[in-house]
């Protein structure tokens, strides 16, 4: 669907890497896996996120960009059934410029909801939504680390790893959009002849500083044809650098057989990369997040209260 491109966007979530393609085997000729489907409990993670007002700010004299918005993250244990964990809600206040002004308290109805004050250095319109974006994969690295550590369920994460500590639980990151091409094309060509269930050789990926090493591969969810594009359906998997080579390798096995039994459903414009777990989750996120028109009047109420009294 239009509007969410490609999946070749550029993300502002991929920091500079070096890549090493061959820390499983050099030989790049063939996939790896069985294709065959495996199946096994998995709890998966994800976020929400949405502006609920933009705004411009006046902090003694100096104009700033800012936003009103909200985000929510939380899990689903997929085991044969489907069943809505933990999940925390966060509604905000963002400022650009450095700007600190205290947190603000909105009437809706009977209720109140408390919109944090956060500031971000920057000073361009999207600043504010990018640190909106930090706050919110932050609250999903704390979720996934929490359910990790307590259980020995594989986690699943919709984005990139954002943590890297040991867990009791293995953990895993799957991106949906190919925002950097990380390997070269004699190593990226076999990504094209995969099919379901198959995956690529691990390749290592580190920034400069080596603090977020990571082991990465590709994997086909679902067999495309004509007229979608030969990375359809395709998605880059990470777990952390940390663990042992051999686990990561089993690792990858195992992911690999297991997410082709949750792929895409039809009815998401984001099939077939977007995991029915994922985009249940997030419909179910977006309900407890509050409906946006009714926050976005209260807000410009709010707003237009504040101005009359001053």
């Amino acid at each position: 669907m239009p509007e969410y491109g490609m999946g070749f966007d550029v993300r502002f979530d991929e920091p500079p890497a070096a890549v090493d393609p061959t820390v499983e085997i050099a030989d790049w000729s063939r996939p790896l896996g069985t294709g065959r489907p495996t199946r096994e409990a998995a709890f998966f993670v994800d976020g929400v996120r949405r502006i609920d007002l933009r705004l411009l700010a006046d902090v003694d004299g100096t104009r700033v960009p800012g936003l009103f918005g909200s985000y929510s993250a939380g899990g689903v244990l997929c085991d044969r059934t489907a069943t809505f964990g933990e999940h925390v809600i966060a509604h905000c206040l963002i400022l650009g410029g450095g700007a600190k002004i205290p947190s603000i308290d909105v009437h809706f109805g009977s209720g109140t909801f408390r919109f944090e004050s956060f500031s971000t250095p920057g000073n361009e319109p999207d600043d504010p939504l990018l640190r909106l974006q930090d706050l919110m994969r932050h609250a999903e690295a704390e979720l996934a680390a929490r359910v990790a550590a307590d259980r020995t369920t594989l986690v699943v994460v919709d984005g990139p790893l954002a943590f890297y500590s040991e867990t009791r639980g293995p953990v895993v990151g799957v991106i949906k959009r190919f925002g950097r091409v990380y390997l070269e094309p004699e190593h990226g060509q076999l990504i094209a002849t995969l099919r379901a269930g198959q995956r690529t050789p691990l390749f290592a990926i580190a920034e400069p500083s080596d603090r977020r090493r990571r082991y990465a591969w590709y994997t086909r969810l679902v067999d495309t044809r004509s007229p979608w594009h030969d990375h359809a359906g395709v998605v880059r998997c990470e777990v952390r650098g940390g663990m042992r080579l051999s686990e990561a390798v089993a690792l990858a096995d195992r992911v690999s057989s297991l997410l082709p039994l949750f792929t895409g459903r039809a009815s998401d414009p984001r099939t077939p990369q977007n995991l029915t777990p994922i985009a249940g989750l997030e419909t179910w996120l977006r309900h407890r997040v509050g409906d946006t028109r009714l926050i976005r009047r209260t807000l410009l109420d709010h707003i237009a209260s504040m101005d009359v009294a001053a």
